[in-house]
């Protein structure tokens, strides 16, 4: 029978509590062997810490299927999307549900309605000369554009983005993400229904009018399961990343002032470098449920498989200086965005939104530096267990600049 070892780090579960110097102890688990055995839930789980490592796991669907894992920890607030499906039933709902991200669609229809959305924001603060950029900027952000991109009432920000927030703490207030659901799904009922009657070229009227190869489409109920899904995903996700690339940016100005002397060049690789430095989805939990022998790792069956993202983009096997933070790599991070069956659907258009307000801020003040005053309050934390990680807040000055 096959036994996990004794536990390589204590103090800490992996599963729930925020660790201020996760990189060092992720640095030093990871000097000692490519994967590490800790706390997880109350239980002992696999941490998989190098690129190679979690490239792997994340393409080994047989050994460390999606499924049951998301069947436990999204199913009963999303519903059964495309995350807890495998084999043919996956291929069909992927296929309907990335067609309206595919990288044309976001090139040629997206982009027009990203663009305003940057400058709105800016305009609310730009006249005066300081701002926290999580709450004025990057909270408010991939959500409009969601929202826009769906079609939805532009006043119903607020509500959604409460909607969204409790759905995605699922694990740790069930009845509040419940009830956002079930208030969600009642929201955007009649809204699916007008788009079935009238389809017009947001996004719910492509899903409402896809077709797969077979000529099978989404039924309302598949609709409501996918937008539930992609509110807090989606968004969240987003969210963090922008945040999370400003402050990797602001704390390392001198890589800002690179970034700004010649946008054109290094928009892109900045990008790739911020969600290097930190991923937005940090550490993702996946499961093992059969006993098997991989790469080396005797794993009982039902132990918890942690694919920790932001160790892997911190392999010095792969990225040197990998604690530095350098917008000359020029490298996307392979991992970021997963790998394999369940790879991010949505990643040409978070890299879309992204690079447009990047480059939105470089343009409109080139002079942003964090505010020294609460410069402490930039660092990247917890804000679900130890999977989802952003600053709480990005206090930045700047010179006043009027509106576009």
């Amino acid at each position: 029978m096959q036994t996990l070892g004794p536990l390589d780090v204590e103090g800490i579960d992996f599963a729930f509590d925020d660790q201020p110097d996760l990189h060092a102890v992720l640095a030093r688990l990871r000097e000692r062997r490519p994967y590490a055995i800790v706390p997880f839930a109350g239980v002992r789980g696999v941490l998989l810490l190098t690129d190679e490592l979690v490239r792997a796991a994340f393409r080994d669907e047989t050994t460390f299927p999606a499924a049951p894992t998301y069947a436990m920890t999204t199913e009963p607030v999303f519903g059964r999307t495309v995350l807890s499906m495998s084999g043919a039933e996956h291929r069909a709902s992927r296929s309907i549900v990335s067609a309206p991200l595919r990288r044309t669609r976001i090139r040629d229809h997206l982009q027009p309605v990203i663009e305003p959305v940057v400058h709105q924001l800016i305009d609310r603060f730009a006249a005066r000369g300081s701002a926290d950029l999580v709450a004025e900027f990057t909270h408010r952000y991939s959500l409009l554009i969601i929202s826009r991109l769906l079609g939805l009432p532009v006043d119903d920000e607020a509500r959604i983005h409460r909607w969204a927030q409790a759905m995605i703490r699922y694990p740790f207030d069930p009845q509040a993400a419940i009830t956002s659901a079930a208030e969600f799904t009642a929201y955007v009922a009649p809204l699916v229904a007008a788009r079935r009657r009238e389809p017009g070229d947001d996004m719910i009227s492509l899903l409402v009018t896809e077709t797969t190869e077979d000529g099978e489409s989404f039924s309302d109920a598949d609709v409501s399961t996918f937008l539930r899904m992609l509110f807090p995903l989606g968004a969240d996700t987003t969210t963090l990343a922008l945040g999370n690339i400003l402050s990797a940016l602001l704390n390392h100005p001198e890589q800002w002032d690179l970034l700004r002397s010649d946008p054109q060049r290094h928009l892109q690789s900045a990008v790739w470098e911020g969600l290097r430095w930190e991923p937005a989805v940090g550490m993702l939990p996946r499961a093992c449920p059969e006993a098997a022998t991989w790469h080396g790792i005797d794993i009982p069956a039902l132990t918890p498989m942690i694919f920790a993202i932001n160790a892997a983009n911190r392999d010095p096997a792969v990225y040197p200086r990998p604690h530095d933070v350098d917008i000359t790599r020029n490298a996307m991070p392979t991992v970021s965005f997963g790998q394999g069956h369940h790879s991010c659907i949505g990643n040409w258009l978070a890299n879309a939104e992204l690079v447009t307000a990047l480059g939105a801020l470089v343009e409109r003040l080139p002079d942003l530096a964090l505010d020294p005053r609460q410069a402490e309050t930039s660092a990247v934390t917890s804000q679900v267990g130890t999977t989802l990680r952003g600053p709480n807040a990005l206090h930045v000055t700047f010179t006043p600049a009027g509106g576009r």
